[in-house]
């Protein structure tokens, strides 16, 4: 699939391959705060509210709804920046970690890895079990889904991922059903105890991951879910209710359209969104449990705890609202990660 140079594979705000100007963020976090402040938080004794949760369906656990998407964490150039933003999300309760060896070779696994270990040797009170870790593979055979795995876990430092996902299934998801299939070896490593559970991840056309759900019993997907989604080969309208009648826990990825949502502006120059009314939006829809958006600098982190703190659930006329605003669907330009 090609990619436009405009766009980077990057659920966040761009600003490592697509820069953000410190104007622009404060203008549109200006935003998020201000909306962020109606809401619920603070608890009663003026203390941060906690992140509300969900339970992720079939596995039984309960999450906060704000996880972190960590490709950005592995781009960051130096470890300090990335330790930061780690830092700052798990210190604000953020438990569900997103990650894949396909993210900087490697890197972000092994910077969430040490980030929860260095947690958890800080606060011997919590548990590893807290913690909801995920990572993927994009290989489609038994052989390589294992090593990869096994790879994923060596730089985690972990003995098992709470879940491994099928990445970026498209045409080729009848390949993960072969006898000799990604299925069959991951299936064996949770008998082994590697993973706990096998998820999905789709970007392309919602038909291929509903495809491979009627296959498998996955109990996670994770699929994009923005206001611009619905108005091309969309995951809101044609996936969402079929998660929810298939068990499926939805994670939602692309909150921010990869950053193209927060680069529309009126005219007048103002940004059409602010990062906590996309959040808002997402967490909204059926069946969404989690979001992960991505985060550069702790201030983005911020920025999304506060306004996942806060948040309510919309009214119907809200929702269709923040979908009129998007304006026109431009093909790759908009979402690049989808089939034409």
């Amino acid at each position: 699939m090609t990619r436009p140079r405009a766009r980077a594979r990057y659920a966040g705000r761009m600003s490592i391959l697509h820069p953000w100007t410190r104007r622009k963020f404060l203008a549109a976090s200006a935003g998020t705060c201000a909306w962020a402040l109606a809401g619920p938080a603070f608890g009663k004794d003026g203390a941060p509210a906690p992140l509300p949760t969900a339970t992720l369906n079939r596995t039984g656990r309960r999450v906060p709804r704000l996880g972190l998407g960590c490709f950005p964490i592995g781009q960051l150039a130096s470890e300090e920046a990335a330790a930061a933003v780690l830092d700052a999300a798990i210190g604000s309760g953020v438990r569900y970690l997103d990650t894949a060896p396909s993210y900087a070779r490697g890197r972000s696994e092994r910077r969430v890895g040490s980030a929860v270990g260095r947690w958890l040797d800080a606060h011997p009170e919590t548990s590893r079990e807290e913690f909801y870790i995920n990572t993927k593979t994009l290989e489609r055979t038994a052989d390589g889904a294992r090593r990869e795995l096994e790879q994923s876990l060596e730089r985690l430092g972990l003995d098992c991922v709470d879940c491994i996902q099928c990445h970026e299934v498209h045409d080729d998801w009848p390949k993960l059903f072969d006898d000799d299939g990604a299925i069959a070896g991951l299936e064996k490593a949770r008998e082994e105890g590697l993973t706990k559970h096998i998820g999905i991840t789709c970007h392309r056309n919602p038909d291929f991951i509903k495809s491979a759900i009627e296959r498998y019993p996955f109990v996670t997907a994770l699929v994009p879910i923005n206001p611009i989604d619905v108005q091309h080969r969309s995951f809101v309208r044609a996936f969402l209710d079929f998660a929810v009648a298939h068990d499926v826990a939805v994670i939602g990825m692309k909150v921010f359209g990869g950053g193209f949502l927060l680069d529309r502006t009126d005219e007048k120059g103002r940004p059409l969104y602010t990062p906590g009314e996309l959040l808002r939006y997402a967490l909204a829809q059926p069946g969404v449990k989690v979001c992960v958006p991505g985060c550069e600098r702790v201030e983005h982190v911020r920025v999304d705890v506060q306004a996942v703190r806060a948040f309510t659930q919309p009214d119907a006329a809200w929702l269709a609202a923040m979908e009129a605003r998007a304006g026109p669907h431009e093909g790759k330009s908009t979402e690049w990660y989808k089939d034409d």
